[in-house]
């Protein structure tokens, strides 16, 4: 078994653009139930069990959740401000930046998480750009995948 290490931005950097780029992570388009696409991500899960993170993951990954889910009527109402989007932006960000800081995953838990931050990221970016509705559907499904390859107590899937 190795040793968890700390994760610096140099390797994160890597990571992400390993995971983004690499065959069958990012998977094929699907048509949702109300005409918007969502792309499909691929991760795997550990010998058929959730992955075991650790407190940091837990606690970044619930803030983030929380934001979605104090906005995600509006978005889907169409009523969130794009100003708004960018607030749920920065603030997602900062527990992005609290779990990269401090994160001392296993490598192998480590690869699959970052498939899934990877994709918040891309949620962000697309929220900083003003489209909220593609941006948090694309966050909201990075927080399924999560869901459903991690342990998290208490976890709640968005539908």
């Amino acid at each position: 078994m190795q040793t968890a290490r700390p994760f610096t931005a140099l390797a994160l950097a890597l990571a992400l653009a390993l995971a983004l780029g690499a065959p069958g992570i990012a998977a094929a388009q699907t048509h949702a139930h109300d005409g918007s696409s969502e792309a499909s991500i691929e991760i795997t899960l550990n010998n058929g069990a959730k992955w075991q993170g650790d407190q940091n993951m837990i606690t970044g990954m619930t803030a983030i959740h929380g934001t979605m889910a104090a906005n995600l009527d509006a978005i889907h109402a169409g009523t969130l401000p794009t100003d708004a989007g960018k607030v749920i932006a920065a603030d997602i960000q900062k527990q992005l930046d609290f779990m990269i800081e401090n994160c001392v995953l296993e490598p192998e838990v480590d690869e699959q998480f970052h498939v899934v931050l990877g994709e918040v990221m891309n949620g962000v970016s697309v929220l900083e750009k003003g489209e909220v509705e593609t941006g948090a559907a694309t966050i909201v499904q990075a927080l399924n995948a999560y869901g459903e390859h991690f342990e998290h107590p208490g976890w709640q899937a968005f539908n």
